[in-house]
């Protein structure tokens, strides 16, 4: 059984029994695991706890699935082609790990996968034994704590600091051994598991990286770094990667994906780079379990990373856009709880734990809420309290944080995919054009610019482009966020505060 550090209070605490706790608050389960409420899923429900992309892919990336389901050579649908390179994509994931810095003998040796999720088994297969230790950083995907259970290695979550972004950072390295290796109640790790940008937005910069990257060596750690977010940094910020700092690339597995940045996430193609041992046992590990990624999936791949600039730097401008709208109705929040008291608590209801620059969600700090009497006489402990509170009072799904190495009452608020399904409205057009223009050019490949044209206008088709701007594509969204923050979780958070007016004067 996979296991964390309970960070608050010594004994090692269930990862697996955690995240279930998780799962079953957003799933509207009780305790008990009874349905009593609805669950994120439900379409009246807001929910702050999906993790997709933002919209919908590029036309561009659109067109190549086209071109690639008809294309009867390199793509045929009918023979076993997973095996088979794909020269232009994987010179361009060459291409993409060295523009970040990782040695080009490095970021040659390429793992392509079902997904991110395929890659950390293959990572697992590959470096570990079973009962190995792997550390992380609160904050963590809380996928890995199945992915750990499953490989029979043991998951341990660090404690960190809102003031460093919940960032792994050598001093919480430390103190971890000091406490739990030193004392011999863990044995010492095998590796690292470090999320860059995180999932709560943080970035690692250079500095924090260079001091990680001593331990490491010290310590004799090989690590995996998830760069799933990597070009959803918001405007001004920028990663770095791991495997680009001196010794590093001999130790550190580098994985991506389709998922995040490309709103491919139901294309389920992940790929790495990393020492050239590890990725041959990796790919191995591949070959043997998954063959699975389509020649369709990795044409689209290649359309996705080569997509105009401007689409992915709209995507992450209005993801700080987002935040900050977060932030801002966070203390809303908190001041119709002050108004309706007539004082303020002594610790807000919600507070953002740290201010993302990537990604598209963000830690809040829950606290001001812990202790206080819930409907029914039982007191607020943790996140999942939290959550199936307001999920059950006002259809609003946060996500609890104690699937993410947070013992106390810290939410994570999923803002980017909102609204995505809106967004259709807004490229339909754009994505018809590049869909038909693509099944035109296979027809007749010696088709020219005014018969295409002239086709196209006779089919009904209409010139048009897609929004790379940050305006109605995601008006939607921004809708959705205000409504579950001003009217909904605004007024269970006002009624929770009047019923526990006394608790909150005695502070």
């Amino acid at each position: 059984m996979s296991t964390a550090s309970n960070t608050e209070t010594g004994p090692v605490w269930d990862a697996i029994g955690n995240f279930r706790r998780g799962r079953d608050a957003i799933s509207g389960l009780d305790e008990h695991g009874q349905i009593t409420t609805a669950g994120w899923f439900d379409p009246d429900v807001i929910s702050l706890a999906h993790g997709e992309g933002i919209r919908r892919p590029h036309p561009t990336v659109v067109a190549a699935g086209v071109t690639a389901v008809l294309d009867s050579t390199k793509n045929s649908l009918d023979n076993y082609l997973y095996l088979r390179q794909n020269q232009d994509f994987e010179s361009a994931l060459v291409e993409l790990f060295a523009k970040q810095g990782i040695p080009e003998d490095i970021a040659s040796n390429l793992g392509i996968d079902s997904g991110v999720t395929r890659l950390f088994f293959g990572f697992f297969h590959a470096v570990a034994e079973p009962g190995d230790v792997f550390l992380t950083a609160q904050s963590y995907y809380q996928g890995i704590n199945m992915w750990c259970d499953m490989a029979k290695v043991q998951l341990e979550s660090v404690e960190t600091s809102a003031d460093r972004d919940h960032k792994l950072t050598r001093d919480t390295l430390e103190a971890w051994y000091d406490r739990y290796v030193t004392t011999g109640r863990v044995k010492a790790p095998r590796g690292v598991i470090l999320f860059n940008p995180s999932y709560t937005g943080a970035l690692y910069d250079a500095e924090e990286l260079r001091e990680l990257s001593a331990f490491i060596e010290e310590h004799d750690l090989v690590v995996l770094e998830d760069a799933i977010f990597y070009r959803t940094e918001f405007p001004g910020n920028e990663s770095v990667r791991l495997a680009s700092l001196p010794g590093m690339a001999e130790r550190v597995v580098t994985v991506d994906g389709g998922s995040k940045a490309y709103g491919l996430a139901n294309t389920r193609i992940g790929w790495a780079c990393g020492p050239a041992a590890i990725m041959e046992r990796i790919n191995y590990h591949t070959m043997v379990t998954s063959m699975t990624i389509t020649s369709q999936a990795k044409a689209m791949a290649l359309a996705a990373i080569n997509a105009p600039s401007a689409y992915l730097e709209a995507n992450a401008l209005e993801c700080s856009a987002r935040a900050a709208l977060v932030a801002d109705l966070v203390d809303a929040v908190n001041t119709d709880v002050a108004s309706a008291l007539g004082f303020s608590p002594r610790m807000p209801f919600l507070r953002v734990a740290h201010q993302p620059k990537s990604g598209h969600s963000m830690l809040i700090n829950g606290n001001g809420m812990r202790g206080l009497t819930l409907p029914g006489g039982s007191a607020i402990d943790d996140s999942t309290d939290v959550t199936r509170y307001f999920l059950r009072t006002e259809k609003v799904c946060f996500s609890p944080a104690i699937s993410n190495g947070f013992t106390d009452c810290t939410l994570r608020v999923s803002f980017g995919c909102l609204g995505s399904e809106h967004t259709w409205a807004h490229s339909r057009a754009a994505e018809t054009q590049a869909a038909a223009i693509a099944l035109l050019q296979h027809a007749d490949p010696s088709v020219g610019r005014a018969d295409l044209a002239q086709r196209l206008q006779a089919a009904g088709i209409t010139s048009a482009a897609i929004s790379d701007g940050v305006g109605e594509t995601f008006a939607e969204g921004r809708s959705l966020i205000r409504e579950a923050f001003e009217n909904r979780i605004s007024a269970a958070a006002v009624r929770l505060a009047l019923a526990n007016k006394n608790i909150l004067q005695a502070g």
